[in-house]
């Protein structure tokens, strides 16, 4: 709790299931008396107000409100739905205590009219309860309310906790910066990408951190790698910082990283698991997909989850060549498999006057209801190269523990 804050502890009485609950607020803060109202939750963005206090010297309020939880899905299934309903988008986000009770916390930026809003929030469950936390503020004047929000959160207690009864999720998110083993080297180098932007040459690394290329065959990860550290992956790199303000998405949560092999775990919020990349390779998520991009602008691989809605994979591949038929003036196909991933090739088309091809890749996703797409555009010369990276991508796939019947909620499909 910031020592400098002058706080008092409000004791919330039940208005709502049972959920009574202590918290500190800055002492000179309004809580603002609720009226009685009925709330209809078969919207699944309706909350029950339960708190609101407001700041004096400004437009400033911290909300808890709350709602029955979902049937099926995770809580990060659930806080990231009710973020994007709000046209949110996190900038920070993963496990969190929040009091006595475990959820999941972060920053996201939000756009009301031409003014650029930064929220803070936090969701819990218990006893199929489910709990948001929200405090917002002009950018401008955010960074002053850090304290209010470690004080209100580090303070909470739920009154009478019945228990978590769905998981957090996969344990994947975004962070403010990677989570390495040590410092890493400066920034990688000379990177010209369709941005437009640019960081700089990093130093070699010691012999003894990386591998010979000769020990690295196609069928390893690191063979794929195009650089030596985790710059790509930094959310401040002048590349990843200029596609979140352009709203195309943010570097996923780094959950752990070898030097050795030169690969990195990552949660892919978009497909819900953790995967596995190579070094050197820019990787955005916008919650709908996770797109894995070459600093050369060569290679773009886009994974998404796509509902089967009683399709087959030939009649999903049927689809998707129908559409490239209509797009294209003369294109051809080939259609693979291998060991558990499905694949249409798409061959002789160009994209903005320049030859591309594409290959659609399809495999089991955690729940039968839908697959994982990959969609693969690369130059012909590169095609072979990203098609065999893509590959390692979708089979290091670890969705985690999962319901025993039938895994978490399917996202929409991907059009």
């Amino acid at each position: 709790m910031a020592e400098s804050l002058d706080v008092v502890v409000l004791e919330i009485p039940a208005r709502i299931a049972d959920l009574a609950f202590r918290i500190s607020i800055p002492r000179d803060w309004n809580s603002m008396e609720l009226p009685a109202e009925e709330v209809d939750f078969s919207s699944p963005g309706n909350f029950f107000p339960l708190l609101l206090a407001a700041a004096p010297w400004a437009a400033v309020a911290l909300t808890v409100a709350a709602r029955p939880g979902f049937e099926d899905g995770t809580l990060q299934d659930w806080s990231l739905f009710l973020l994007d309903s709000e046209g949110i988008r996190p900038t920070e986000f993963g496990p969190a205590v929040i009091g006595n009770v475990q959820g999941l916390a972060g920053v996201g930026r939000q756009q009301q009219d031409d003014t650029w809003l930064e929220v803070r929030f936090a969701f819990f469950e218990d006893g199929g309860r489910l709990v948001h936390f929200g405090l917002l503020a002009p950018e401008a004047i955010s960074g002053s309310l850090e304290g209010v929000w470690t004080t209100a959160l580090e303070g909470f207690v739920l009154a009478g906790p019945q228990g978590q009864t769905v998981p957090l999720g996969p344990g994947m998110g975004i962070s403010p910066a990677p989570v390495v083993e040590a410092d890493p080297p400066p920034p990688a180098s000379a990177i010209e990408t369709n941005t437009a932007a640019s960081v700089a040459e990093p130093p070699p690394a010691p012999e003894s951190a990386t591998p010979e290329a000769a020990e690295l065959s196609e069928s390893d990860m690191g063979h794929y790698a195009k650089s030596d550290d985790l710059s790509t992956l930094d959310p401040e790199n002048p590349i990843n910082a200029r596609l979140r303000d352009q709203g195309v998405g943010f570097v996923p949560n780094v959950l752990g990283s070898d030097a050795v092999t030169r690969t990195v775990t990552l949660g892919a919020g978009a497909i819900q698991a953790r995967i596995q990349v190579a070094f050197g390779w820019f990787v955005i998520d916008d919650g709908r997909r996770t797109m894995v991009l070459d600093a050369d602008g060569k290679i773009q691989i886009n994974c998404s989850v796509i509902a089967k809605e009683g399709r087959g994979v030939d009649q999903i591949l049927d689809e998707i060549q129908e559409e490239a038929e209509r797009s294209y003036p003369n294109p051809e196909f080939l259609r693979l498999e291998d060991r558990g991933i499905w694949g249409l090739a798409v061959r002789n088309i160009e994209l903005s006057g320049e030859a591309i091809e594409q290959l659609h890749m399809l495999t089991p996703w955690a729940r039968d209801s839908a697959l994982i797409r990959a969609r693969v555009t690369a130059d012909p010369a590169s095609m072979r190269f990203a098609a065999n990276y893509a590959a390692l991508i979708l089979k290091s796939a670890d969705y985690g523990v999962r319901d025993a019947e039938d895994g978490p909620r399917a996202p929409e499909a991907d059009a």
